[in-house]
């Protein structure tokens, strides 16, 4: 029996050493544009609620994602996905420490062009809402993290639940 319990430690040491990261969807991720009022999808006649936040294709757009990491994380990966083709798209790497675990909120800068196009910096503030009320869905896309560990192996991407419509801000 002590033999087993022995193993099982030393696996789990071993397991915990690989890393690992969850996004945290308790808030959501947030971004500094959110409707003002109601608006719908005129490609697909979806109504999108008030309050909804979205990602502006013609203006650089603030994003928060909170996420939980374990300890063997060496960086997080950030990605974004379209929603209806699944296409991926890189956005960069946070470093954290590995030999402690933790939790953060990342907040980084979609540049206006194609969303998303790439990630500025990560910054300590949160970000200021700004309202919006007319827009032109483009299309929607989902946020990911992908913990590396401090051998550079990679592990499973993990996605958030919320969509973000991405649209023109006017």
């Amino acid at each position: 029996m002590k033999k087993m319990m022995l193993g099982a430690v030393g696996l789990s040491a071993v397991l915990a050493s690989c890393g690992g990261v969850a996004i945290d969807d308790s808030q959501g991720p947030r971004s500094q544009y959110q409707l003002a009022t109601d608006a719908r999808d005129t490609n697909t006649g979806k109504v999108i609620p008030k309050g909804t936040y979205v990602i502006c294709d013609n203006k650089s757009t603030d994003v928060e994602l909170d996420v939980n990491w374990l300890v063997g994380t060496s960086k997080i990966n950030l990605l974004a996905f379209g929603e209806y083709y699944g296409e991926g798209r890189y956005l960069d790497t946070y470093q954290v420490d590995p030999s402690t675990g933790g939790s953060g909120t990342l907040v980084f800068t979609i540049e206006k062009g194609v969303a998303p196009q790439n990630l500025n910096v990560v910054k300590p503030q949160a970000i200021i809402v700004t309202p919006i009320t007319n827009v032109n869905v483009k299309g929607y896309t989902r946020l990911g993290a992908q913990a590396v560990n401090a051998q550079g192996v990679a592990g499973t991407i993990q996605q958030s639940d919320y969509v973000f419509p991405v649209v023109d801000c006017l």
